[in-house]
This record gives structure tokens, C-alpha cells and sequence, in this order.
């Protein structure tokens, strides 16, 4: 894996410059009030995928929901965690800083529970090009830490690269790429989708994603959602995930919320 090893080194140089100095420029508070309207609020939930837009400057943004995973056979699991919660905040012209934490896990798996918060993740998003262009593209690099449980904190920092895309034609496509190391060890997870609007409130996607961690056959899923806009700055959401192979679990249910500030 010295490939994916190199672009994580190249992909660090590469960023570590301009994220610094919007990170300083970022200190500069910025007013909601100034910002032109963002108009409805563009969430990260429930999909893999993340929209390749980043929060305007000055506005915050929480997202949160509740997630039940089960997996059937020799080794079967429960799991439930909440709240899933990312906080966003805008500190920059096509620029956003995220703090990502999935909280507290209660889970059971071979007749052993297993229940603690899990590590945190903060991360920088860059958006890479104006929002009006019909393909879109963004880049992200973040770091997890370990401040979980005992059994359920990875006890080091993982670096986590992502590019995530969306294109609006006759369909409206999007998708991820995220690479992550953790241990020593990489895994690469993809995704694409086509998403639908039933009605102006109400949109809907499908999603493939697949997983492929070094050293273990990968896992395939078909994810789901159905979001519905309560107003510009406020939407809801219900989710679910059908595993498509034996190493993926066999469905994940879900609710959440976003909401704008």
C-alpha cells in the first residue's frame, strides 16, 4: 500500500498551506448578516456521501440522528448510537470547519455488550469551485482523536482524506471517495448516487457504497433516505442501509435532523 501511503504524504503538503492560512484569516469573526441568503439548507446527512458545498461564512450548522445496525449469523450484532452529531461552522469563503462525533454506542455482539462513547474527528472542507457550475467538486482532509472509551477508541490520530462530487443534468448524481488509515493499515470506501426532488420540500436518494480495507474482502451496501425540508434552514430525515454481501451488515434504520444557524 505505498501508493495510498505517498498520496496521503502528497495530498498533506499540498493542503497544509492554504488550510492554514484560511484557518488564520478564519480567526476573523464573519456575520451571518453579511452573507447573501444561502437559500435551503444543504445537509450532510443521512448519506455517505458529503456535498461537495461548503456552509456559507458565518453560518453554523448541526446535524444530528439517532442509528440502529444489525447483522445476523454466527456473529451477530445490535447496535444503537446517538446522537451522530456534526457540527459545521463557515470561517471562510468556500471553506467550513466540521467536528464530527457518532457519541455514545450501545452494542451486542456474540452475547457481549459493548457500551461507551465513541473518538471525535475534526476536519477541514474545501469547496473547490463556484456553486452555480453543474459539476461540483470539493475536497476534505481530518483527523479523528482519541478520546473514546477504552474499547472503543482507536487510541491514535487517523488521518482521513475525501473528494466528494455531485453533477446536475438530466439525473442528479453524486459520490465520495474517502481514504483513511488507522493502525497502519488503509481503507478505501467509494460512493454514487442519483438523488430525486417528489416534490419542492420533499427529495430522495439511492446510494451504492462499498469498502475495501486493506488486508479483508470488502462490503458492499445500498443506502436510502427520503429528507424533507421544514423550512430553509430546518430538515428532517428518514434513512436505512441493505447490506449486498455477507461482510456488510444486514440493514441499518435511522432518523435525523439538520438545522441551520
Amino acid at each position: 500500500m505505498a501508493t495510498a501511503r505517498s498520496i496521503i504524504e502528497k495530498a498533506g503538503r499540498l493542503l497544509a498551506g492554504p488550510l492554514l492560512a484560511v484557518l488564520l484569516s478564519g480567526l476573523v469573526p464573519c456575520s451571518p448578516a453579511l452573507a447573501q441568503d444561502p437559500g435551503p439548507i444543504d445537509a450532510e446527512r443521512p448519506s455517505f456521501s458529503s456535498s461537495p458545498l461548503a456552509l456559507p461564512a458565518g453560518f453554523w450548522q448541526i446535524e444530528a440522528g439517532y442509528e440502529y445496525t444489525r447483522t445476523t449469523g454466527s456473529n451477530g450484532s445490535k447496535e444503537h448510537t446517538l446522537p451522530n452529531a456534526l457540527l459545521r461552522w463557515g470561517f471562510h469563503p468556500r471553506f467550513e470547519l466540521q467536528f464530527d462525533w457518532t457519541g455514545y454506542s450501545w452494542m451486542t455482539a456474540s452475547g457481549k455488550e459493548t457500551n461507551g462513547f465513541k473518538d471525535l474527528s475534526v476536519g477541514v472542507k474545501w469547496q473547490i469551485q463556484d456553486g452555480s457550475a453543474p459539476f461540483l467538486a470539493g475536497l476534505f482532509a481530518g483527523v479523528s482523536l482519541p478520546v473514546g472509551d477504552e474499547e472503543l477508541t482507536s487510541d491514535d490520530y487517523d488521518p482521513e482524506l475525501g473528494f466528494f462530487w455531485t453533477y446536475a443534468g438530466s439525473l442528479d448524481w453524486f459520490g465520495t471517495a474517502k481514504l483513511t488509515e488507522s493502525a497502519n493499515k488503509y481503507k478505501l470506501e467509494n460512493a454514487i448516487g442519483i438523488s430525486f426532488s417528489p416534490t419542492p420540500n420533499t427529495s430522495t436518494y439511492v446510494e451504492y457504497k462499498g469498502s475495501f480495507p486493506e488486508g479483508q474482502g470488502p462490503a458492499h451496501d445500498l443506502n436510502f433516505a427520503l429528507m424533507h425540508l421544514l423550512a430553509n434552514d430546518l430538515q428532517i430525515d428518514l434513512n436505512g442501509t441493505i447490506g449486498l454481501n455477507k461482510r456488510a451488515s444486514d440493514y441499518t434504520l435511522g432518523l435525523g435532523i439538520a438545522y441551520r444557524f
